[in-house]
């Protein structure tokens, strides 16, 4: 999942944070630099936002770079600010955890019963085809972004702003969106590398179960790591690299010994040691804060994935002493 940043400082909402701004010459004159909001009108009405938001970014990536080299930020007013920061940050965790949960709860109920009464069934019958859905959803997602008519709805569902969540479907939305095409030609080539045998391994449902899932949990959790680790929100994401973590991490767990290649150049170990160098490297990168991916996003879809895998191969084995156990009488 590409990673755009949009650096910015929070403005204030609540009453002492005002108050505390009006009381400090320097910081109000830095809250008068970062306006977020005169930021995000500009890019809803821009013709072409993504070039806008770029040009945004560039000037506020600047702004920081100075604050990070002002003494203001080892100053006890800066700690008192980052403190007021952090409260509201973690309040608007609540609305993407509470629906992340229901997602998850609501997609693995209805999912199996969608594929089984509804003319949804036809998956079952060509399982594979479930696989070019989704892929057929990010292209039109992808092909919508170049639609003016239509920038209002990718800007608000497309992309995940994570200081600034209009609405709690955009966890869903922004994991079927892209905006380069080769971001978007990546994602789809690496996940029809490994969802074609996944689906017909776990079947039709569990398969678009571990799908959704993943790509909601994703999301949340480019929000929430960053978040614990202290780092700013003030950064927007979008792609299907989260959910396609998942599927490699799920694949990699059933068939850990799997011959795969980086790059056409084949992995010594299989697709297991692959997978575990891409968590080593996630996981880096979220500490770390390498470049411009989402590396909270990845690590977030790897760990579903292993837990997916997990719980469907002790199911299967379950299943198997059972059929075992029927024989044996």
């Amino acid at each position: 999942m590409y990673q755009s940043l949009r650096i910015f400082l929070k403005p204030t909402t609540s009453l002492a944070r005002k108050q505390f701004f009006q009381n400090n010459s320097i910081l109000n004159k830095i809250r008068q630099q970062t306006q977020s909001n005169q930021n995000v009108q500009l890019l809803k009405s821009s013709m072409n936002p993504w070039e806008r938001m770029n040009q945004i970014m560039n000037q506020q990536i600047k702004q920081l770079q100075e604050l990070q080299n002002s003494p203001l930020t080892n100053s006890s007013t800066w700690k008192s600010y980052n403190q007021y920061y952090n409260r509201s940050n973690w309040d608007k965790l609540k609305k993407p955890l509470l629906f992340t949960v229901a997602f998850c709860v609501g997609t693995t109920f209805a999912t199996p019963y969608l594929f089984d009464y509804t003319p949804m069934s036809i998956f079952k019958q060509y399982p594979q085809s479930i696989v070019w859905t989704i892929i057929g959803i990010n292209a039109l997602v992808f092909f919508s972004w170049r639609v003016p008519q239509l920038q209002k709805f990718t800007m608000q569902y497309g992309i995940l702003f994570k200081d600034n969540i209009q609405s709690p479907w955009t966890l869903l939305g922004s994991a079927f969106s892209h905006q380069s095409f080769a971001h978007f030609a990546i994602n789809m080539l690496c996940f029809q590398s490994f969802a074609v045998t996944l689906v017909a391994v776990l079947g039709v449902s569990n398969f678009t179960i571990l799908y959704l899932n993943s790509a909601v949990i994703s999301s949340f959790a480019s929000i929430a790591i960053p978040m614990l680790l202290g780092s700013s929100l003030s950064v927007a994401s979008l792609g299907a690299s989260g959910a396609i973590f998942s599927v490699f991490g799920c694949f990699s767990y059933l068939f850990p010994a799997s011959p795969v290649g980086l790059f056409f150049i084949p992995v010594p170990g299989g697709a297991w040691v692959l997978f575990l160098g891409t968590v080593i490297w996630n996981a880096a990168g979220t500490v770390l804060r390498w470049g411009t991916f989402d590396y909270a996003a990845h690590l977030g879809g790897s760990l579903v994935g292993i837990a997916y895998g997990y719980y469907f191969n002790k199911k299967r084995k379950e299943q198997i002493k059972r059929r075992r156990l029927i024989l044996d009488f």
